[in-house]
């Protein structure tokens, strides 16, 4: 992807997955416009029964909408996203759409890469860091997220499209692995910045004298352990399984002993190990998310800007 002129002959594709949260999805819109280096297309996939990315509601125009006719989570929504955006980029951005961006975030992210490809074999992703990230240089890491991930359209043309078996979470972390096993790299880049805004999904809870942080639904904790355990397993990833083993047993023994949140979680934590070495992936009835919406706003003092 290298480009001596600079990154703004990079023809770059964002594709956004969105589920009933038309706010949110309007202000990252915003800030894409915004950008000092803007994508050349912006692809919208939209989850929601109500259509939360509908045309009327975009901010900007000549945003690409594709609406699902079900609720195919992140899996199927990146899936669907990625194979419309292979065609003419150099490089796809994967966004939740739930995040907000500087005005320099894409340009950052886009620069980093390129510096990267000079001096490192095999770059095919970075990915823009949070709030108190540690490192001031770019560093490796072994996987990543869709937020805020900037991939090589080669990388990814190798790699295939994400699994759609897998519903919601670790679907970004088994496509990294998979692209991992074909020799490509990934790394952090601090300069670009992307800031998650939604909190709703965990809870803080103290259970025999110490903070646990958890998902606040069952079907959270069923999809995560499952997908987690199914792709460290058929990846050969040794330690990670045992580390995800040994998290859902910890989980699953403490929950019985919390009166608040959701009750199940312990049930679809075990369930969810089993269907994970079953190999039993797909959306299941049972574990579904709620088609109400609920948006967390931030307080001024939380914003990025």
């Amino acid at each position: 992807m290298t480009d001596r002129h600079g990154p703004q002959r990079v023809k770059i594709t964002a594709v956004i997955v969105t589920f009933n949260n038309p706010g949110m999805l309007r202000d990252l819109l915003e800030d894409l416009q915004r950008q000092s280096l803007r994508p050349h297309r912006v692809i919208v996939v939209d989850n929601s029964p109500r259509r939360a990315a509908d045309a009327a509601c975009l901010p900007v125009p000549g945003i690409e909408t594709v609406q699902m006719a079900a609720n195919e989570g992140s899996a199927g929504g990146f899936h669907e996203g990625l194979r419309l955006a292979l065609g003419g980029a150099d490089a796809i951005l994967t966004l939740d759409d739930d995040v907000r961006m500087p005005a320099d975030a894409v340009e950052s992210l886009c620069r980093g890469l390129r510096d990267l490809e000079e001096r490192e074999a095999c770059v095919g992703a970075v990915r823009a860091v949070g709030p108190n990230h540690p490192d001031p240089v770019p560093t490796p890491i072994a996987c990543f997220a869709w937020r805020g991930t900037l991939m090589r359209a080669e990388a990814v043309r190798q790699a295939g499209l994400p699994r759609k078996d897998y519903f919601l979470y670790a679907d970004d972390a088994e496509y990294a692995l998979r692209m991992a096993a074909r020799g490509w790299r990934f790394f952090w880049v601090p300069a670009s910045l992307i800031v998650e805004r939604r909190k709703d999904d965990k809870q803080q809870l103290r259970v025999f004298g110490r903070d646990v942080t958890c998902y606040a639904e069952a079907y959270r904790f069923y999809y995560a352990v499952r997908n987690s355990v199914h792709a460290f397993r058929t990846h050969g990833r040794r330690y990670e399984l045992r580390k995800t083993l040994a998290y859902a047993a910890k989980m699953a023994l403490l929950l019985p002993f919390v009166r608040t949140g959701e009750g199940g979680r312990a049930k679809a934590i075990l369930r969810g190990v089993l269907d994970g070495f079953r190999s039993r992936l797909g959306k299941r009835a049972e574990y579904h998310p709620a088609e109400t919406p609920a948006e967390t706003v931030l307080r001024p003092s939380e914003a990025w800007r």
